[in-house]
């Protein structure tokens, strides 16, 4: 009887001929082999269906094609097909080191007793910072964790994770369709929202590529940055009720940064798109009817202090000072 697949590795792919090849070969190069490779061809209209056509004969590749319909949807393909016990998401212009798959594995070995609901690893990207916790930590460790690795951004990305996938099978997790920035946000919170445990690594094996013209690049709409900080608010909501006789104040002024961040965005969104004067008020009285965490300005950089103490002031300040920022292409 074959072994059981232990991993699973999701990879999206549009457009991607000038990069897609050295992802593929960075995978098939691992040193450890009990792993399945899931290609989703979403709609590509350059010569990328070809390339994958070349690497569809290994037996670990398992390529599908399906109509443009985004990242999302692409990686949502891709856990339909999944067969391994944990599942990885490999973007198609990053690459990994040959012991991507096996410091995993070394992981779980150190813990033979425990079920790993998740493992965090570190990405080589200057942009992020590292996770200095390392180890494994149990339910009552999570939040002040969750806290580090949403202080270091990493709770944002998906590429240095590793999932049990019967956790996003008894949920029915997946990602948040017709939506171009945060989705892997969104699915980590849902998932960290139901983990008992999770193990951080301190190797960096993923090498993540910063290309220009990204979806993280491009401004975004008003009505979808109010979808996302919906989204966002209900799920910190419910960790923050899970966690709630635990320590988590570190997890509170990280969130209180991020939707600070958001709040920013929305406004400068309504600036673009030439909202009148009235609909911005409203919106800057109703950012500010919302509780940021004590201890959250320490937290800030000096842009963020200023925007900090705008949306202090009172609505129509905070408006004319904002709309300034604005016009000075501040933010």
């Amino acid at each position: 009887m074959n072994e059981k697949t232990l991993f699973s590795i999701i990879i999206p792919v549009y457009n991607a001929q000038n990069t897609i090849r050295r992802t593929l070969q960075s995978v098939l190069n691992q040193t450890f082999s009990s792993y399945e490779i899931i290609v989703v061809n979403d709609g590509s209209r350059d010569n990328s269906a070809r390339i994958l056509q070349e690497f569809a004969h290994y037996p670990q590749v398992t390529v599908l094609n399906q109509i443009n319909a985004g990242v999302s949807a692409a990686r949502n393909s891709g856990l339909q097909q999944a067969s391994g016990e944990y599942v990885l998401f490999l973007d198609a212009d990053d690459w990994v080191d040959d012991n991507f798959l096996m410091s995993f594995k070394l992981n779980l070995n150190a813990w033979p007793a425990e079920s790993v609901d998740l493992m965090v690893g570190n990405l080589n990207d200057n942009r992020i910072g590292k996770v200095s916790q390392a180890g494994f930590f149990s339910q009552q460790d999570i939040p002040y964790v969750l806290g580090e690795l949403e202080m270091s951004d990493n709770i944002g990305y998906l590429h240095n994770k590793c999932y049990r996938r019967q956790i996003i099978d008894d949920l029915h997790l997946r990602f948040m369709e017709g939506v171009s920035m945060s989705e892997d946000l969104l699915f980590n919170l849902k998932f960290f929202s139901c983990v008992s445990n999770f193990l951080i690594t301190p190797g960096a094996a993923y090498h993540y590529e910063d290309v220009a013209g990204s979806l993280s690049k491009r401004k975004v709409q008003y009505s979808e940055l109010k979808v996302r900080k919906q989204s966002l608010t209900d799920l910190y909501d419910s960790i923050v009720e899970k966690y709630a006789s635990g320590n988590l104040d570190h997890f509170l002024k990280a969130i209180s940064k991020r939707v600070l961040a958001l709040d920013m965005q929305i406004v400068t969104a309504m600036y673009h798109a030439s909202f009148s004067p009235a609909d911005i008020a409203q919106e800057i009285n109703q950012i500010k009817r919302g509780k940021y965490s004590k201890g959250i300005f320490t937290l800030l950089n000096k842009n963020e202090k200023l925007k900090y103490m705008i949306m202090n002031l009172n609505t129509l300040t905070a408006y004319y000072f904002l709309y300034a920022l604005y016009r000075m292409r501040a933010f």
